[in-house]
């Protein structure tokens, strides 16, 4: 939540070519999991002798719907229910249909005066809103996502 609206300032200009939006999109821009020594023992299992694992890297959006999907996903009163009739999953789902749209938007056309995105972004925070009341979140106005938060694997999930 505290990047989706980091990127607002920037949106709300209308430029999508700024690179705080274009990063928020971009696979390649973030590690997920750094890469670790994967050896068994003290032995290394690889051919080449690296036992180097790889990183992994992808876009603080589709992390934030990961997330935001699994969370929606706990929120469930019993297991009979599909996840997909959740209130909290539709909300869900309803934000990534808007975000997708703003996605493509802004990936494969990024503009200097783009109003469509403009709109697209306001609804999907007022969605989102909705989400987090959802999920028993504090609203995107509640100033609980200003500060930072540590994102690595393994950390905890304190604000910095």
């Amino acid at each position: 939540v505290h990047d989706f609206l980091l990127r607002g300032p920037a949106i709300v200009k209308g430029d999508m070519t700024d690179p705080v939006v274009q990063d928020f999109f971009d696979v390649s821009k973030t590690v997920i999991v750094e890469a670790k020594r994967q050896d068994v023992n003290g032995q290394c299992t690889k051919k080449d002798a690296t036992c180097k694992g790889k990183e992994i890297r992808d876009s603080r959006y589709n992390d934030m719907k990961a997330s935001m999907y699994l969370l929606g996903n706990a929120f469930r009163i019993n297991q009979t229910k599909a996840p997909d009739n959740l209130p909290t999953v539709q909300a869900a789902k309803k934000f990534f249909k808007v975000m997708d749209n703003m996605e493509k938007r802004v990936v494969k056309k990024p503009s200097t005066s783009d109003t469509a995105s403009q709109k697209l972004y306001l609804e999907a925070l007022d969605i989102l809103d909705t989400y987090l009341d959802l999920v028993e979140l504090p609203p995107t106005d509640s100033g609980n996502y200003d500060k930072e938060f540590d994102t690595k694997v393994g950390a905890t999930a304190r604000i910095m």
